[in-house]
């Protein structure tokens, strides 16, 4: 197994798990969890020490690119470590991080002149966040036995229904009919028009995880 599976083949649906080629059903396993974690953006799988340079719009918050988060271990700012009274995790889900003090400071271009303005919010490796995020999954726990699952209900109930789709070729999609010269096929299709991988269901079960996606280099 992998550390980012989320779910064990024992953990699939009989009628699953029988449909697929045992030589298969670990890579399939493997793919549907990879497939989960990118749609929702982040690695799920429990991760400590992760290094991360913030790209940051000023303010009292600033957003990490995870979710999940479980610990804020250290901020430094332009090299400096701030205090952990300086700071909270005020969204664990999120990744959002409060400053209890002076905002953040805005990284990125400024215009030119006497007085400067914020232009363009860029990541200029100002902001750095050291910090521990998502969950124990059962792929870490099947390689270290001292661990415990904590990955929640509905992430591992998503992850099998991607992987009865991968299984099945059924995502339970919207069927999109289109003509091809006589012949009239019809496929299922998620919202950017492409076969989807995470179907439909498994997508709103996994909805409140999901990171918005932030216009920032």
């Amino acid at each position: 197994m992998a550390q980012e599976d989320l779910l064990t083949a024992a953990q699939l649906p009989a009628n699953v798990r029988d449909a697929a080629e045992p030589a298969r059903l670990p890579l399939i396993i493997s793919a549907a969890s990879l497939a989960l974690a990118g749609h929702v953006g982040y690695p799920l799988h429990r991760r400590t020490g992760v290094v991360e340079s913030v790209a940051c719009q000023g303010g009292r918050y600033f957003w990490l690119r995870a979710g999940g988060v479980r610990q804020v271990q250290r901020v430094d700012v332009r090299g400096v470590q701030l205090p952990t009274t300086a700071y909270a995790l005020e969204s664990a889900l999120m990744g959002r991080v409060l400053s209890r003090g002076e905002a953040w400071p805005f990284t990125g271009t400024y215009s030119r002149g006497v007085s400067p303005t914020p232009l363009h919010v860029e990541d200029t490796g100002e902001l750095v966040v050291t910090y521990d995020a998502g969950w124990v999954t059962p792929g870490q726990a099947a390689l270290d036995g001292t661990l415990v699952v904590d990955l929640p209900a509905d992430l591992q109930l998503a992850a099998q229904m991607v992987v009865a789709a991968l299984v099945h070729g059924d995502g339970g999609e919207e069927a999109v009919s289109e003509s091809i010269g006589g012949t009239s096929l019809t496929r299922a299709t998620d919202e950017d028009g492409q076969l989807p991988t995470v179907p439909a269901r498994a997508r709103r079960l996994v909805a409140r995880y999901r990171r918005p996606r932030r216009g920032v280099s």
